[in-house]
């Protein structure tokens, strides 16, 4: 039978699961809420995998790594390096925009983590961001990307304060400002947040998180804003749940190199 792992991204709004096989493949990928009421859907969701797969070693990262027992916990940083090296094997720089906070990663070939910086505890740029956001402005998260390419002005959201920006969305509302322009706003808003960080533009950018998941407008953006080689990662929501499953494997591999030592 197959070695499988599985690492497990415990997000501040979403929960990420990924099997990989012994050639760090992904097998199978799944999803739940964080917060979900149903406290056994985590539980239902973890046996389901067990049942299909033989679990050699278990990761978990993110928010909530303390609440449940794997066989190695890691950071999101460390993760995220790992999971984006597997498709992209080479120096780099990782751009996670997540539910609650932006990390910028210098990641080497190999997964290492060369620096890091992350923003500050403002959501500004973030899921949670957006998603307050478009409430106010009415906009259905799914429709954003396709209504912000037919926008063909480049208004701004000035504030970073999710409080402000609420009313300054507010204000765009009262002028009758199209919600294709309110959508690229939006963008727009978070392509500034991530200007002001330390991304490296003479190594290949690489996207991942959930953001760029539900938003893939925004590599667009973020080519022009760079003027570089900027790429989304294959399943860029999952990239952190693969690394976490890598770093499982990895930590099998090691016990099983002491146990043969001794």
């Amino acid at each position: 039978m197959d070695k499988h792992h599985l690492g497990i991204d415990l997000g501040s709004s979403y929960t990420k699961f990924v099997v990989t096989n012994g050639s760090n493949d992904l097998v199978i990928k799944s999803v739940i809420p964080s917060l979900s009421r149903n406290k056994n859907l985590f539980k239902s969701q973890l046996s389901k995998i067990k049942e299909q797969f033989s679990i050699n070693g278990v990761c978990t990262t993110g928010y909530g790594r303390d609440s449940f027992q794997g066989d190695v916990k890691k950071t999101e940083l460390i993760c995220a390096s790992a999971g984006i090296s597997v498709p992209y094997p080479r120096h780099k720089c990782i751009v996670d925009i997540g539910g609650e906070d932006i990390k910028i990663i210098e990641s080497g070939p190999s997964g290492e983590v060369i620096n890091f910086h992350m923003n500050d505890k403002c959501a500004a740029g973030t899921g949670t961001f957006i998603t307050e956001i478009a409430e106010r402005a009415e906009l259905k998260i799914d429709e954003m990307s396709e209504l912000a390419q037919l926008a063909t002005g480049s208004k701004i959201i000035n504030s970073f304060c999710t409080v402000f920006a609420k009313s300054e969305i507010l204000g765009w509302k009262f002028n009758d400002i199209p919600i294709e322009e309110i959508s690229k706003g939006i963008y727009l808003s978070i392509v500034n947040r991530i200007r002001k960080l330390p991304v490296k533009t003479d190594i290949p950018v690489i996207l991942c998180g959930g953001v760029i998941a539900f938003h893939p407008y925004l590599q667009e953006l973020l080519t022009r804003e760079f003027s570089a080689e900027v790429e989304t990662a294959p399943n860029p929501q999952f990239a952190v749940a693969l690394g976490a499953s890598v770093l499982a494997m990895q930590k099998t591999q090691a016990s099983q190199a002491e146990e043969n030592r001794l």
